[in-house]
């Protein structure tokens, strides 16, 4: 029997995107896929335009505002799939995407990221998310990498559902993102890998989380997320002098930011290991 997909939507004021959205994820040449929209309160046609695909999505409409975190949440934990994708309810998944990325599971593996390519508010395409060569590499060091920023992209990334059910899904200390501390602590049970093999399409415009990212009133919190996705990160991950001069000497020495929590990175593990000898 095929392993069984679940494609979950957040929707939010969604009316201009999300039909497109909906129909890339029932074209899938997958057969085996369920469609899990979970609306947060939406004020404009979005719920009516759901509603017309009744027999083809589930659909959960909260009667609060949950936010990002809480809402995926909720729908996540209870999952009886195999296998899950979030998406961005403007974001497109080509026909083959799922049949793509659930291809690359093997035993070992707990997660499977792409490349994607942006495109704009009319769909236009602008340019790759990133360098497939680079993403490459820094996934086969995926935690040291985890320790400096997060570099995966999660449009279209696969998780291993019985995994996520393990971490209690993500911290919902922070309402509205989450992703890069749940990819640390889905490393405890495994690999995350990357595929070339197929690129979902990552809509940027002016209303999505990622750009509200800027506003003065998350900034401290975001601030304050990274820190800690950082500390956990170093915690996990072994460190050498060797692997540490080698990368120094690998990256641009005038990126101080880097330097410094390359740095910082190294000496919190060197302190712990000096606890631990006592």
């Amino acid at each position: 029997m095929s392993k069984k997909v679940s494609i979950i939507i957040p929707s939010y004021n969604a009316q201009k995107y999300i039909q497109e959205t909906i129909d890339s994820c029932l074209n899938q040449t997958y057969e085996n896929i369920e469609i899990i929209v979970v609306d947060d309160c939406s004020t404009d046609q979005t719920l009516e335009i759901l509603k017309s695909y009744e027999n083809k999505i589930s659909l959960n409409a909260n009667q609060t505002n949950q936010g990002m975190v809480r809402n995926l949440n909720s729908v996540t934990l209870s999952l009886e799939s195999d296998y899950f994708i979030f998406l961005g309810h403007d974001d497109i998944l080509p026909k083959k995407h799922v049949e793509s990325m659930l291809g690359e599971f093997d035993d070992e593996t707990v997660g499977v990221h792409c490349n994607s390519i942006i495109i704009d508010g009319d769909s236009k395409e602008i340019r790759l998310a990133c360098n497939d060569e680079k993403q490459m590499h820094k996934t086969k060091r995926c935690l040291y990498e985890l320790s400096i920023d997060n570099f995966i992209s999660s449009c279209g990334m696969m998780h291993r559902t019985e995994v996520f059910k393990k971490l209690k899904g993500w911290s919902e200390d922070y309402k509205n993102y989450g992703e890069w501390l749940f990819y640390i602590n889905e490393l405890k049970h495994g690999k995350i890998k990357y595929t070339t093999k197929t690129r979902a399409l990552y809509r940027r415009h002016e209303t999505n989380i990622t750009n509200s990212f800027t506003d003065k009133d998350v900034v401290k919190e975001l601030t304050l997320y990274k820190d800690r996705c950082r500390r956990e990160a170093y915690s996990l991950h072994e460190y050498s002098w060797m692997e540490f001069l080698r990368f120094i000497l690998h990256d641009k020495i005038i990126s101080q930011s880097y330097f410094l929590i390359k740095l910082k990175s190294f000496l919190y593990n060197l302190k712990n290991t000096m606890k631990s000898a006592r």
